[in-house]
């Protein structure tokens, strides 16, 4: 019995014991359903938030969901990480809130990439960078694919410091090599134009794929200089290293060509394109055809190009851009007729602003209107491109409330049309509602640029308005733009044309950075202030202690100085100075070397220099003709007006100035006629004061008073009172007081103020034997202040002038 009691005791301890087991087991393998259920769920709830994330359209919403994957604990996870990045990049809220973001990312670079590669796309290159710089401070390490992308978002924002820091990354670690890296170095260097930098960063690649290849010649199609060349060359090496040249290298070397005028290289790319049918049926390949033709001159290659491509409005907005910036305005209207009746091609907002630009060259308002009449029958609404090409051309035409009145209309006014109507104020010489829309601008926070103030300034240099120009001078230094070398350079032109030299001398000393620009127009400052001796100054100056080379521009300056001062050793030393600068081929210098000689008295050097010009243009022959003039060889300026003649090169008004002027000293009456009555008959030149002056001065010297009174009656001048009283003086000269009295008359109606005027009516009336008149013209000169200023002669002698040069 007792051993039974003990076997059940045995078997009930072991059952408790199995159940103990049991349950325990249970409870494991609840909890590790548990577990793998919650691990389940983790995952279906990144999945969900993906998704969520993926669809979000509004901060307020993306930053609520954001607070919930916080608070469920998954703001490490990276995938979702990445995700919601990516949504605060696309609703452009990403720069406030970078900082929850370091949490979810590790030491592991690929998720580093991905980040950094989505950020990039997203349209911000500042945070690529942000990412780029704690990559290195974790000291993760660097690849091929950070650092192309890290150079990518440099190129964006055009940052060469940080860029190049990036390409000293890149060499430290070998990078430079690799294709990938290599490209975006040489897209960073041809964005900034440092095509020299680009070029090397090619050459470094040594595995170059058609991607290199591209962004080198596209580099070069975005930089228009003498390197430009080299794109040709990198096409011919792509294609002997056997790879095929694609639809963008093309369209890029399209580019080149007709940047460069090489015509024979764009139809060398043309017939490359159509022998392996690429881009047979390409509008942007087609387009890049007929730009590259317009832009070579070659209008008859661009409209057969336009008839084998399929038409699109791009290829003709090509060819009417490309027509109107050469000139053939009309042909680009024709075109269009064309292009609308013909072809059925539908016209955009370029099309009508490249007509618009047609109508602003001929100065056609009445079809500018026309067209925009068509705007608004077909409910075209007036974007700012379409608006400011009609301001342009209304301002143009002097149809200025029309222009006004569009402007005023501009919901948004940009850059641009605040430029072109402060632009064309100042063409139709309104300058007080120039500087009141500056203003204006201003206060719209619209920010001028260096263009506005350039246009601002040339237009009151030219006015002479002192006043006004040292306004906008002070308006220029508190707004940032006197740092601008042209914007100072236009300031010292504006103090010098009115007269104020010390400011512009102060203004000219205060440049860091003095450009050729800026001593040619101080030397043209000085020249035009009678200040000869300073201007040779600043030539020798620019030639001796600065490293800038004289153009042509500057050295006709100096020349001009010279030869007012009457230094002939000075002329001679500019002359040696042209050759040694290879400028003796140089026309306008060498016109201008012509008359420098010819007032220093050696018209033999003038003359061998006339006859040694291979090409003689209008200013050669004027400047022979004055120079025969001056020296009193009457005979060979006619005999060179006709050889001018017989040479089919149309005379200008200055060429009819002197050669009527040595009609007159000759005593060439039939003559001087004949050449006065030819330019309007033969040559449409309309005779001007001076060229009344020297005929009214032929025929006085003749006694054919009563003629030339007659002719002046007939002329078309507005402002008579000059040759009135020329001919006054004539009449005093050879006693023709009848004449005299009836000119003295008109004189005193034209209401003339001249002190000189009033003498010489006063000394008519005089030899008139009307001494009351003579006594009465003398008292209304003084009681009008007018006061005759006694003469005075001022020599500046040789000596000086040796000092000086």
């Amino acid at each position: 019995m007792r051993m039974l009691a003990i076997r059940d005791l045995a078997r009930t301890v072991a059952a408790k014991a199995n159940t103990v087991m049991a349950l325990k087991l249970c409870r494991r393998l609840s909890g590790f359903i548990a577990g793998a259920n919650s691990r389940c769920n983790r995952l279906s709830d990144v999945d969900k938030f993906s998704l969520l994330f993926q669809n979000c359209t509004d901060v307020r919403s993306l930053k609520k969901l954001h607070a919930r994957v916080l608070t469920l604990g998954l703001g490490r996870d990276v995938i979702l990480g990445s995700e919601i990045l990516i949504c605060y990049a696309s609703l452009g809220v990403l720069c406030k809130t970078r900082l929850c973001f370091h949490g979810f990312l590790n030491d592991d670079l690929a998720q580093w990439n991905s980040v950094i590669v989505d950020i990039f796309r997203a349209g911000y290159p500042e945070e690529a960078i942000l990412l780029y710089r704690g990559l290195k401070l974790r000291q993760i390490g660097l690849d091929e694919k950070t650092v192309t992308f890290g150079l990518k978002s440099c190129t964006e924002l055009r940052n060469l410091l940080l860029g190049k820091g990036m390409h000293a990354d890149s060499l430290k670690l070998g990078l430079n090599r690799d294709k990938f890296v290599g490209s975006s170095l040489v897209g960073l260097y041809s964005k900034l134009a440092r095509m020299g930098d680009s070029q090397k960063a090619f050459e470094e690649i040594l595995d170059k794929d058609i991607v290199s290849y591209t962004s080198m010649i596209t580099g070069y199609s975005e930089n228009m200089d003498s390197t430009s060349w080299n794109a040709f060359e990198i096409a011919s090496d792509m294609s002997q290293s056997n790879l095929e040249v694609n639809r963008v290298t093309l369209v890029s070397l399209l580019q080149v060509a007709g940047n460069l005028g090489a015509i024979r290289e764009g139809k060398s790319v043309h017939c490359y394109s159509t022998r392996r049918g690429i881009g047979v049926s390409d509008e942007v390949l087609g387009t890049s055809l007929v730009h590259m033709y317009m832009q070579c001159g070659a209008y008859q290659l661009a409209s057969a190009s336009l008839k084998n491509l399929v038409q699109s409005v791009a290829s003709w907005n090509a060819m009417l851009a490309g027509l109107v910036r050469t000139g053939q305005s009309g042909n680009a209207i024709h075109h269009f007729s064309v292009m609308l009746h013909e072809h059925k091609v539908v016209p955009d907002s370029v099309t009508y602003a490249n007509l618009i630009s047609a109508c602003a060259e001929l100065c056609n308002s009445g079809y500018a209107a026309s067209v925009h009449a068509y705007l608004i029958r077909r409910s075209i609404p007036l974007d700012v491109v379409l608006a400011t090409a009609l301001i342009e051309v209304y301002m143009k035409c002097t149809r200025i409330m029309s222009s006004k009145h569009l402007f005023d209309q501009l919901v948004v006014k940009d850059l641009v049309s605040y430029n072109t109507m402060i632009y064309g104020y100042l063409q139709n010489g309104m300058v007080n509602e120039a500087i009141a829309l500056l203003k204006e601008m201003v206060a719209e926070c619209v920010a001028p640029n260096f263009v506005t103030i350039l246009s601002l300034l040339a237009a009151i240099a030219d006015h002479k308005d002192f006043v006004r120009g040292r306004w906008i001078h002070g308006f220029s230094i508190r707004h940032g733009f006197f740092s601008n070398v042209d914007i100072a350079n236009q300031i010292i032109r504006m103090y010098s044309g009115c007269g104020k030299i010390t400011s512009a001398r102060t203004i000219f000393a205060s440049l860091e950075k003095k450009n050729l620009i800026s001593w040619t127009v101080m030397m043209m400052g000085c020249l035009f202030c009678g200040h000869g001796g300073e201007t040779v100054e600043l030539f020798q100056l620019l030639m001796q202690q600065h490293g800038n080379k004289p153009d042509s521009v500057t050295v006709m300056t100096a020349i001009q100085a010279v030869s007012e001062l009457g230094h002939l050793k000075g002329v001679k030393q500019i002359h040696c100075f042209v050759y040694r600068a290879l400028l003796e081929k140089d026309t306008k210098t060498i016109n201008s070397l012509i008359t420098a000689y010819a007032k220093c008295g050696r018209l033999d050097l003038s003359v061998g220099l006339f006859l040694s010009l291979e090409h003689r243009d209008l200013d050669s022959w004027n400047s022979m003709i004055s120079a025969y003039g001056m020296h009193g060889f009457y005979t060979k300026v006619l005999e060179m007006f006709k050889l001018m003649e017989e040479g089919n090169i149309n005379p200008d008004g200055l060429t009819f100035s002197s050669v009527l002027s040595a009609c007159s000293h000759a005593g060439l009456i039939k003559e001087g006629l004949h050449i006065f009555q030819s330019m309007t008959s033969i040559y449409s030149v309309l005779p001007q004061e001076e060229h009344y002056g020297c005929i009214v001065d032929l025929l006085s010297r003749a006694g054919h008073l009563e003629e030339g009174y007659k002719l002046i009656k007939l002329s078309t001048l507005n402002d008579k009172s000059s040759v009135l009283c020329a001919l006054l003086s004539a009449c005093r000269t050879y006693g023709n007081t009848m004449l005299g009295q009836v000119i003295s008359n008109e004189l005193l109606e034209l209401g003339q103020q001249n002190p000189g005027t009033y003498a010489l009516i006063s000394e008519v009336f005089a030899q008139k034997g009307q001494w009351n008149k003579s006594a009465n013209i003398r008292n209304r000169a003084k009681e009008n202040g007018s006061r005759k200023l006694p003469g005075s002669s001022l020599i500046e002698s040789v000596e000086q002038a040796n000092k000086v040069c």
